[in-house]
């Protein structure tokens, strides 16, 4: 009976070792152009294009590369706020443009949570350690690391092999967060194999699907810098993201116009103008009028990285003589102009 029992167990684990051993010879090679390596420069930019984006509330905290934990609570103009969302920025905007003439102000309830571009959590109690992480971001519109005119479409899943080229871990991330940390944990030694085909998001709607590493660095190179990132200090200058040249060249020559508001080097001006009177002519001239006095310039429209320009010159009127950027069109009736320091206001006057 021992003997028996004896020769079973022996097969059992003769089966057993069989068994083992087909399971450990089964590898698979991993596609070279799917292969995510720690040092690569594909890995860099995908790493940036995760990389957290600070700017959507830069209206609070005027620094594009931290962002603040929601919810939080603001006091604008003496109003208490509580921000459960980035929806409830507009109502931050929208107290600040109530009147163009007050001295707007924003205060944060302490303490506040910020998150880091890595993600990383710290506790601000006070103005003094907020503003010191607001230095580190530099100034608007600095170039940054944040790759933010393409979006990776979640989830992404990878495949993780041993040095013998067998399947360890099959990981999936589901965010732009769990992607940056798994990135951050990949070794030199790691072999990582995304898990094709991918698909990513493009800054005008758009999505394209991508089948190795190649594509997936061509898509960001391409897309890197080909759109206005956002990164100063005002949130809704995404008002006019479905505003066309067309639209403004046909708005602008249905009327005349005023100076409803005019900032030159962030110094009003606008008292200079108030008698003045700008029509735009389809041939491409724009007349201003002012006590019987007229002054011919030129205008034209133009699409440049993603945004667009009204550009005015006038030899006599150096004031409103620059490719304007259009930041909002309010009921087609009033068109907000910016560039750096400057701002013009035209309100529509129909005779």
């Amino acid at each position: 009976m021992q003997s028996i029992i004896k020769f079973l167990f022996l097969s059992l684990f003769l089966v057993g070792l069989i068994a083992c051993q087909k399971e450990i010879s089964q590898t698979i090679q991993p596609n070279q152009n799917e292969v995510l390596i720690a040092n690569a420069a594909v890995t860099a930019l995908v790493k940036s294009t995760v990389t957290n984006d600070g700017s959507k509330d830069n209206i609070i905290d005027n620094a594009s590369c931290i962002s603040i934990k929601l919810p939080a609570t603001v006091v604008v103009n003496g109003v208490s706020i509580s921000i459960e969302s980035e929806a409830d920025y507009d109502d931050i905007e929208a107290i600040f443009d109530e009147f163009d003439d007050d001295d707007d102000q924003l205060n944060i309830v302490f303490p506040i949570i910020i998150i880091l571009s890595d993600f990383s959590q710290i506790t601000i109690n006070n103005s003094e350690e907020l503003e010191g992480f607001v230095d580190d971001c530099g100034g608007e519109n600095e170039i940054d690391d944040d790759i933010e005119c393409i979006d990776l479409v979640y989830p992404i899943s990878f495949s993780i092999f041993d040095s013998a080229n067998q399947l360890v871990q099959t990981v999936t991330v589901l965010d732009d967060e769990q992607f940056y940390k798994f990135i951050d944990d990949i070794e030199s030694y790691d072999i990582v194999q995304i898990n094709f085909p991918v698909k990513v998001l493009l800054y005008d709607g758009s999505e394209k699907i991508i089948n190795d590493m190649d594509a997936l660095e061509n898509a960001i190179e391409e897309a890197k810098g080909s759109c206005d990132e956002d990164d100063n200090n005002d949130y809704n200058d995404d008002d006019c993201n479905n505003c066309t040249k067309e639209q403004i060249s046909q708005l602008l020559v249905t009327c005349s116009w005023i100076v409803d508001k005019l900032e030159i080097n962030g110094i009003e001006n606008t008292d200079n103008y108030s008698d003045f009177l700008f029509t735009f002519l389809q041939d491409g001239t724009v007349k201003a009028k002012s006590n019987g006095n007229e002054i011919t310039g030129a205008w034209s429209i133009e699409n440049v990285d993603n945004v667009i320009l009204l550009k005015i010159n006038f030899n006599n009127l150096p004031d409103f003589s620059f490719n304007w950027i259009l930041y909002e069109i309010e009921d087609n009736n009033q068109i907000d102009l910016r560039i750096e320091e400057n701002r013009l206001e035209f309100e529509k006057k129909c005779s």
